[in-house]
């Protein structure tokens, strides 16, 4: 067993495991965590060739734990282990003091033998709609914007802000903000922060008229969302654990509509 960083050469063949798996990944994604945090993205090389792989993100006091992935041929050896605990290893000479992941129900006792607790659930809802129609493309961040999304995960997450906003499209105002990004022929919406569920219902108006087919990652205790969502033909189609370990996180969900990304960068 072989752990080594990986390079853009293996984001290739990490998508085609992660498509095996029906996993929503994107070269993008990637992209930016090789550039954001290298030293957290590690693969594991058996037989001449990636069999596994791991990312992490610093953000500043809070880091993620994504994308372990292990070849179905390859797993029951450690693979999978030994990739989190140099995640781990690599967040924590960062000088993180609270690491986030999710976890199925299935991966939460793991976790939680690891010193992590539970924290949240995130409920991934859908809806389906017609052709998608472009919104006004701003690529700023705009100061209110970072202080919600402060307030919500109780950390500066500016990379992560940055990075979903170039790649996609933004509405917003002075108590929330909303960003699309495209994912093949879908649409995720997210992040998206708000003071206040009537801001995040006139943000979430906004956006109807796109009417595509549309998803998101929220957390099941912002009851609001769960109700705004709902009313607006949205359903939930899985749920993950939200898990933290290291000192608590200053988390608080009723400010957070929409995750930046599909369960690995927060």
């Amino acid at each position: 067993m072989q752990i080594s960083n990986f390079s853009p050469d293996d984001i290739h063949p990490f998508l085609n495991l992660a498509k095996d798996e029906g996993w929503i990944s994107t070269r993008r994604e990637l992209g930016f965590l090789l550039e954001c945090y290298p030293e957290g993205c590690l693969r594991c090389h058996e037989e001449n060739r990636a069999v596994g792989f791991v990312t992490a993100v610093s953000y500043g006091n809070s880091g993620w734990i994504g994308n372990l992935l292990v070849e179905n041929g390859y797993r029951g050896k450690g693979i999978g282990t030994e990739l989190f605990k140099q995640a781990m290893l690599a967040l924590k000479r960062s000088g993180v003091k609270t690491i986030w992941l999710t976890a199925s129900k299935y991966g939460r006792p793991i976790y939680e033998r690891n010193g992590f607790n539970l924290s949240d659930r995130i409920q991934r809802w859908e809806c389906s709609g017609g052709e998608a129609i472009q919104l006004t493309s701003i690529k700023r961040i705009e100061p209110c914007w970072q202080q919600i999304d402060f307030l919500g995960w109780g950390d500066e997450r500016n990379a992560l802000l940055a990075h979903s906003i170039d790649s996609g499209w933004v509405t917003g105002s002075e108590s929330g903000f909303l960003v699309i990004q495209r994912i093949g022929k879908r649409e995720q919406i997210g992040p998206f922060g708000a003071l206040n569920p009537r801001t995040a219902e006139q943000l979430l108006e906004k956006t109807e008229i796109q009417g595509g087919n549309r998803l998101l990652d929220v957390p099941e205790s912002n009851r609001a969302a769960s109700k705004i969502l709902t009313s607006r033909g949205f359903s939930v189609s899985s749920v993950v654990e939200l898990m933290y370990s290291g000192e608590p996180p200053a988390y608080h969900p009723e400010h957070i509509f929409g995750l930046a990304s599909m369960g690995s960068m927060g």
